[in-house]
């Protein structure tokens, strides 16, 4: 009887200790996606995407990383850059770690409003990291070709205003271009309605953060339930431009610092023109 309950404390114990490694782990997954409108001239454009930071610290060795795969252009976050209590000096050693990988662009998520922004704002601007409310910037190379970074304020708070965020300058014409989109909730995919974004790269859903065989994730929101991680594509969408989706696991947590089968990462992508001949 005793060996039996030594045995059951000691598998605990090892699934907890998994549990926190998987929370704590540091991890740059790179992957090309291939994309039917993006300029040629962009082909080879590298973004690392990380998202849900939370309570993290972002250590050295995520940078090392980084640098191992190839480097980034650019540097996105998918919001929720702290919670409530994260002190703001460690979420200034975090921008100052990602912006040695390349210029920081963030949106805003749910917990970023856990306390006044007014404080963040000032912060990533002093660390020269852009943010993206509900506004867009383009991304321009030498020879004229543009690209359109967009970036939703949070939509779960109901901040998010996808038209003002899309909206084209006055001087200037941007139609048609391809147009990349920043959103903390991934389920702006079925709020899109004919809006042509190309690209969409969210977070939120933690992938679960706690996931189990054949019953999947103990958290059941409808997000998590219907975008849990990787890769969508609005198929129906009305035009010609297709949206895909793909949403990160995050990098931290939410409540316990634990994840089981829902591993923390980063994703370093690399964005290709779709060969025509390519399905």
């Amino acid at each position: 009887m005793w060996w039996l309950l030594g045995a059951a404390a000691a598998a605990a114990i090892l699934m907890v200790a998994w549990m926190i490694k998987e929370a704590f782990g540091c991890r740059v997954v790179v992957e090309e996606v291939r994309l039917d409108r993006l300029p040629e001239s962009f082909d080879g454009l590298r973004l690392f995407f990380i998202s849900d930071i939370h309570r993290r610290t972002i250590p050295q060795r995520l940078v090392e990383q980084a640098a191992e795969a190839g480097g980034a252009d650019l540097v996105c976050i998918g919001g929720d850059l702290r919670e409530g209590g994260v002190p703001l000096e460690r979420i200034r050693h975090n921008i100052r770690t990602l912006s040695r990988i390349a210029p920081v662009y963030a949106v805003y998520g749910n917990h970023d409003y856990d306390q006044s922004r007014v404080e963040l704002d000032k912060l990533l601007h002093e660390e020269g990291c852009t943010t993206l409310v509900n506004e867009h910037i383009l991304l321009k190379r030498p020879e004229g070709s543009m690209i359109k970074l967009c970036g939703l304020d949070d939509p779960i708070t109901e901040r998010a205003r996808l038209a003002q965020a899309l909206k084209r300058g006055e001087a200037r014409d941007e139609s048609g271009l391809f147009t990349l989109l920043l959103s903390h909730d991934p389920n702006i995919l079925d709020r899109l309605e004919g809006a042509p974004v190309d690209l969409i790269l969210s977070g939120h859903t933690h992938a679960g953060q706690i996931t189990l065989p054949v019953y999947g994730p103990l958290l059941r929101s409808p997000e998590i339930l219907t975008y849990l991680r990787g890769w969508y594509t609005l198929e129906d969408a009305p035009g010609v431009v297709k949206p895909r989706l793909y949403v990160s696991a995050g990098f931290g947590t939410s409540k316990l610092p634990i994840r089981l089968g829902a591993p923390a990462e980063a994703k370093l992508l690399i964005l290709r023109q779709r060969d025509g001949r390519e399905a």
